[in-house]
This record gives C-alpha cells, structure tokens and sequence, in this order.
C-alpha cells in the first residue's frame, strides 16, 4: 500500500546543468608487463581531464573490469566529486561496448570520448565547441591534429570541399613540434616537410583540420545514434573503433575533424619527464560559459558511389603533394591508432 505522494511529481523537471560529456574507460587488471607503470599516466590523464574541463561539462568514468586497487582509487575520485559518475563493470566487455554503453545514455549535446593515456590543455574544451559552432555539419571533432588522417573516413568533409561548401588549403602548422610530440608517442617518424602541412577548411566563421582520429574527440550527441546498435564483442582494436565509430559518423553524412592547434597530448603506458612539465603547466579552470546551442542534424546517408566519386575528384583537384613518406612504427597490435 502506498502512503503519500512522491515528493519528485510536486516538482518533476529537471534543469538542463551540462552540455558537454567527457567518457574515459580504464582498464587495469593488474600491475604486471604493460600495465606496470601505468597507474601514473592514468592519474595524470584524470587530473588534467578534471583540472581543464568547465563548469558545464562533466566527466563519467568507466571502469571496464579493473583490479580492486584502481577500483579504489576510482572511488575515491567519484566521492571527492572529481567524477561526475562512475560506471564500474565486474569484467572487461571490451572497449567500444563500455564507450558506446555510456555515451547512450548522455543527454549533453557533445560528448568526448577518450582513452585514458591522454593529457589534455586548458582550453581544448573551448577549443573543439568553437569548431562545432564555425562548422554546423561536424560530426565528430579531435583536439589535436595529424595531416594523415586526411583520407581517413573523411569522404564526407571531402565531399563538402568538393562541392564548393567548405573552402580547402594545405597550411603549415607554426606549433608543429606539438603534432611530433604525438608523433613520436606512438612511434612514428616525422617527417617535416609532410607532416607538418595541414588539410585545412574554412567556413564563413573558422578553420579546423580535414579528418582526424579517435584516440580523443568530442561528438554531436545526434551522431552517436548513426553507430551500429548491436554489441561489438571485442577487446580492444581488431577494427573495433573504425567500424563502431569513425564510419558510421562518415557515412551519415556528417563532417570528422580537428582542431587546427595541438590541444592534448598522447602519453602511452608510461609517464616521460616531457608530460610531467606539461603537467605542471595546467590550472584549474574556472570558466563556465553558456548553454551552447547547435542545430539540430538529421541523418542523411550519401550514395557510396557518389562519395567514392566526390573524394577522387578531391583528391586530384586539392592535393597535389608528393605520396606521404612511410611511416616507421613498431606495430604490436593491428591499428594502433
């Protein structure tokens, strides 16, 4: 028998407090081989994620099968308030299945998605929402950028620059020892003469990077819902990120790109002298802007063989540079990035 009433029906509504949603998975069974030193970078990459963020942001943590000790530690940040909310699985269901699990679920307009090995800058929140409001057709964008990814599941963005919407050069980046920084973290080689040029776009308001990666991005909460909705069962990589979460954003029509500027770094499974003094470098923001606003986007899937088409024209038309130097990196898993 129930007794009175529910004290939420007097006041049912809920006030709109964020708009922007940072999802960081962790996984650390144990701390053996690669996981050694990696409590450090994890640390730093929460700290620097919690530091940097603003007042209408949030962070949720997603705790995808760890060890009792990072289960402790997680715990003490969710009580201290340093995570907005904190999801803990028993068992690791792989890392698209907990990313995609949570970011469901957000009600914020962007929604970042990040691996726990990332550093981030004051300012790289700022920085990626200015590139939502300057470009109302991006899906996804990354707060760092690498000329490589031009042609990764990017024909959409292409296509935009081919059909006269989006204006397209190559630019030299002035910061690019920040782009070989990331570079080097995940053991490729730099080469200046290429990979400091930047496919750049410009709108009527801004200019962003042509494609990026998914190591960190910030996505419309729209564009999350063009991702396949059956499960992925799969660890990690094997294709997981470019199926689940790079195609889908390109193939519904929406624009993957980047910040112009090098907004966060990758730090891999051990903490170097250069990400402690870029550390040391970050303060505690106290920005808390506006409810952002973005226009609505609906799904529009293109036909493959016009974007196939499109991306060719593309490609002859704006990119007259050499073929790209070939890459020196020790591979120990198959798509590292």
């Amino acid at each position: 028998m129930r007794e009175g009433v529910n004290p939420a029906k007097l006041n049912p509504f809920i006030e709109k407090k964020y708009f922007h949603r940072i999802i960081i998975p962790v996984f650390i069974p144990d701390f053996n081989g690669y996981f050694k030193n990696i409590f450090e970078v994890y640390k730093i990459c929460l700290e620097s994620a919690w530091l940097t963020q603003h007042g209408r942001s949030a962070i949720t943590v997603v705790d995808n099968g760890s060890c009792i000790e990072a289960k402790t530690w997680l715990n003490s940040l969710y009580e201290s308030g340093k995570i907005e909310t904190l999801i803990s699985h028993s068992k690791n269901i792989g890392k698209v299945d907990a990313i995609l699990g949570a970011a469901r679920s957000c009600r914020e307009d962007l929604i970042t998605i990040s691996d726990s090995d990332i550093l981030f800058r004051n300012g790289w929140q700022e920085a990626v929402e200015k590139v939502f409001l300057d470009f109302p057709k991006a899906g996804s964008v990354a707060p760092f950028p690498i000329s490589r990814h031009l042609y990764y599941y990017s024909s959409s963005t292409q296509m935009a620059v081919a059909l006269g919407r989006l204006s397209f050069s190559f630019e030299k980046s002035p910061n690019w020892k920040d782009i070989q920084e990331n570079y080097y973290c995940y053991n490729w080689s730099f080469d200046i003469n290429y990979d400091s040029l930047l496919p750049v776009v410009r709108s009527k308001t801004g200019k962003a990077v042509l494609g990026s990666g998914h190591q960190v991005m910030t996505i419309r909460r729209e564009a999350i819902f063009s991702m396949p909705s059956e499960p992925c069962f799969i660890k990690i990589s094997s294709s997981s990120e470019s199926n689940w979460i790079d195609r889908p954003i390109d193939e519904a029509g929406f624009w993957r790109l980047s910040t112009f500027d090098t907004w966060v770094y990758h730090m891999g499974n051990h903490v170097t002298e250069t990400n402690l003094k870029n550390f040391k470098l970050i303060f505690k923001s106290d920005a808390f802007p506006e409810l952002i606003k973005l226009p609505k986007l609906q799904i529009k899937k293109k036909s493959q063989f016009v974007k196939r088409v499109l991306s060719k024209y593309f490609k002859i038309k704006f990119d007259k540079r050499p073929p790209a130097p070939k890459l020196k990196i020790q591979l120990e898993q198959d798509r590292v990035l």
